[in-house]
């Protein structure tokens, strides 16, 4: 999904144990294996970017 608040994509996944914020990682979308970086939820608050 695109977020207006961040101007960027965002998804939550599922990740292996083990896995650790700041990690990178690669995620399947619509069969394509694209690049991301595990960060603390929540993304946003008040308006504002968290990451």
């Amino acid at each position: 999904s695109f977020s207006p608040t961040l101007e960027k994509s965002i998804a939550l996944a599922r990740v292996p144990n083990g896995v650790q914020i700041g990690d990178s990682v690669q995620v399947a979308v619509r069969d394509k294996m694209l690049a991301a970086r595990v960060v603390k939820y929540p993304f946003a608050r008040n308006g504002k970017g968290l990451v």
